[in-house]
């Protein structure tokens, strides 16, 4: 897993100037003034953000950086000015890109430590009153250490020397309080970079080497790592719980399909007050297609194809970590679809453990498979809640594409909860109709239902409103698409440029803390 940067907190007297010899890059945030020229801030560097104001080197704009390499006695060797624009329109989500920039200048200067003048992200007039400081530090600092990561398990030379950004960040306050509440969320900040790490991590691993198998095993050691309950099932034991889909799913493949089950149960609280949630998640190693083949540009991107089960892992991991007050159950599908001899044909007929029959029409379709035996499957614990999470259907890039996930479920206290988190993280959802009359395309002649539709109308829907179907009756239950979202979010400065992004994490999380 990618090392995360060292963090420390320093408290600097007012009447003393920040010491920060020991680091090579001092880093201030700077903001716009009206006249959208950059406004001087306090401190040592006021004079020379005014002569960058003036000769218009510098404007402040946001995301903009400036670094600067000089030397003196009590500084360090380089400063950086990073934009934060005009103050009335800052946000807790630009304020996170922020940080996502710095950080990819600081690694593009190859800085080897870094000292942070947090206080300079409230210096200017206008910031909008209902933004407290620690949210604003929290943000800053989140996308410093969500930015941070690189994916190189596979690399013969391994880069861990400062071209890979600063080991060491210092966080300098003059603010006592800030100081104290800082030393209370940057441990929770560096748990939920671990744990994103870790589902960037698991979606990046190439599929000859997360396999089934592998990511099971790895599962077990995490599980013991953070104190989880793991269970898990092979093809076997599948078939004793009659998940006919899952097994289908997987049976043109040489590697045997897995059932991962990680429990998490809170410690020192009354058990009748527990709630439990259970998080599903889509596991296909490499999705070929199966018997259906993909076309072969960008296939190599559908080792991707589990994200939804790493970010089921990721969000588990981070609830241990945060000793959320509910029970947590994360269910994990993980199997190859791929088109040898024994693989499913479209037009066979295949028995879900529910009961219920399947024909297949299309085995491309096959997320929704898994996904069905296993949501019925996490009935079995006696959730209050089920989320599902997959990289379920390409049509939702068509409809959404790269700037927010589908939510689609049988519960609009649930989908409302959701989407309010994913908000408040800057992970966001958008909530698409699941009509019932969207069951009339899948109906079928020779089973119950089929598992995809003729045409490609109405895609993510229709992917919903089957799975719907392995819903029992009073179960809430919201259906996550983030086919879109789960890699190549470049365009969002702290996520990586290429690879998983790990978005949706901590949004689980916390929606299970708060529910």
């Amino acid at each position: 897993m990618w090392k995360i940067p060292l963090l420390e907190i320093r408290f600097i007297s007012s009447k003393v100037s920040a010491q920060t010899s020991a680091v090579d890059t001092d880093v201030v945030a700077v903001y716009q003034d009206s006249t959208k020229k950059a406004a001087t801030p306090g401190g040592q560097y006021a004079a020379l953000v005014g002569r960058l104001r003036n000769n218009g080197f510098f404007t402040a704009a946001h995301g903009l950086a400036q670094y600067l390499r000089f030397g003196g006695k009590n500084t360090a060797s380089d400063c950086m000015f990073v934009g934060l624009g005009q103050a009335n329109d800052v946000s807790i989500e630009k304020i996170r890109a922020v940080g996502g920039h710095a950080w990819t200048k600081l690694k593009s200067n190859k800085s080897k430590s870094a000292a942070f003048d947090i206080d300079s992200l409230f210096s200017a007039r206008g910031v909008p009153s209902h933004l407290a400081q620690i949210d604003l530090a929290v943000a800053f600092i989140e996308g410093l250490l969500f930015g941070a990561y690189e994916y190189q398990t596979h690399k013969t030379k391994q880069d861990d020397s400062h071209d890979s950004g600063p080991a060491k960040l210092i966080l300098m306050t003059k603010n006592s309080g800030l100081r104290l509440q800082l030393e209370k969320e940057v441990p929770l900040i560096k748990a939920a970079a671990e744990a994103l790490n870790i589902t960037r991590d698991w979606s990046n691993e190439p599929s000859n080497y997360g396999t089934p198998e592998f990511f099971s095993a790895k599962a077990k050691k995490l599980a013991s790592e953070y104190g989880l309950k793991c269970t898990i099932l092979n093809e076997r034991d599948a078939a004793r719980q009659k998940m006919g889909l899952f097994l289908a799913v997987g049976q043109g493949a040489e590697r045997e399909g897995r059932v991962v089950v990680l429990e998490y149960m809170p410690k020192g609280k009354i058990r009748s007050k527990k709630k439990t949630v259970a998080l599903v998640g889509k596991g296909i190693t490499f999705d070929s297609g199966g018997i259906s083949i993909k076309p072969s540009l960008r296939m190599e991107e559908m080792k991707h194809d589990m994200t939804g089960a790493a970010t089921v892992l990721g969000a588990i991991l981070l609830a241990a970590r945060l000793r959320v007050p509910n029970r947590v159950v994360a269910v994990m599908a993980f199997t190859e679809n791929m088109p040898d001899g024994k693989a499913i044909q479209p037009g066979n007929v295949v028995k879900a453990r529910s009961g219920k029959t399947v024909e297949i029409i299309n085995t491309d379709a096959e997320g929704r498979l898994i996904l069905a035996d296993v949501l019925d499957y996490a009935h079995d614990f006696k959730p209050d809640a089920i989320i599902d999470v997959a990289t379920l259907t390409g049509a939702v890039s068509v409809a959404l594409g790269k700037y927010c996930c589908a939510v689609l479920g049988n519960d609009d206290s649930l989908i409302d909860a959701i989407r309010r988190v994913g908000n408040e993280n800057g992970e966001r959802i958008w909530q698409l109709p699941l009509y019932d009359d969207y069951f009339d395309d899948l109906k079928s002649d020779t089973a119950d239902m089929k598992n995809s539709a003729n045409d490609a109308h109405g895609g993510t829907i229709r992917g919903a409103i089957f799975l719907k179907q392995f819903i029992r009756k009073g179960m809430p239950w919201a259906h996550l698409d983030i086919a879109a979202t789960s890699s190549n979010l470049g365009h969002i400065p702290y996520y990586p440029k290429r690879g998983a992004s790990g978005a949706y994490v901590r949004t689980l999380a916390k929606l299970i803390a708060d529910f």
